[in-house]
């Protein structure tokens, strides 16, 4: 009896076996139809990627002809300004020059503030006739207008006007216009 089990008990297997792979063979056959159908899709996909991928190609291409524009627009604005930036130094050198003799021009001169010359006009002719070298100019402001002059050149900027203590003379007075407007 047991000679004739064992062998039915191996074709019951076989056969179960058997019964899987078919199942498994029909699904699979299911997926690769799916697959074939979707073939015609895939194909669609593909020439719209390829197409894609041809714009990307053509944009990239574009911004690096606008990037090399750009750089060489930017290289010329570069060196203009430099340019300039070099000429307005040179510009500001010669102006501190000239306002440092302007300075020692000025310190020999007395300065009558607007409202005290017309006052000393009328009370003291003689003094107001008399030659600028001939006249004494007080040490502490020889020294005060030197100082000042010296420090709004080496800064650039106009020293604050005090007409109380040192009042400016026309020409002084011009040249801080000159120079406020030209900020």
């Amino acid at each position: 009896m047991s000679e004739t089990i064992l062998p039915l008990i191996l074709d019951g297997l076989l056969v179960v076996l058997l019964l899987a792979t078919i199942v498994y063979a029909m699904i699979l056959n299911r997926k690769l139809n799916r697959l074939r159908g979707n073939h015609d899709e895939m194909e669609v996909f593909v020439d719209k990627l390829n197409v894609a991928c041809a714009r990307a190609e053509s944009a990239t291409a574009g911004l690096r002809n606008a990037g090399e524009n750009g750089k060489t627009v930017f290289k010329e604005s570069a060196s203009k300004a430099e340019a300039l930036r070099d000429e307005l130094a040179f510009l500001v050198e010669r102006a501190d020059i000239v306002a440092g003799r302007l300075a020692t021009a000025s310190e020999g001169t007395k300065v009558v503030p607007s409202e005290a010359q017309a006052q000393g006009s009328a009370a003291k002719p003689e003094a107001a006739r008399k030659p600028a070298s001939k006249r004494p100019a007080p040490a502490a402001r020889r020294g005060q207008d030197a100082g000042r002059a010296k420090e709004s050149a080496r800064t650039g900027r106009a020293a604050p006007a005090d007409d109380s203590a040192s009042p400016r003379s026309e020409a002084e007075e011009e040249l801080l216009k000159a120079l406020r407007n030209a900020r």
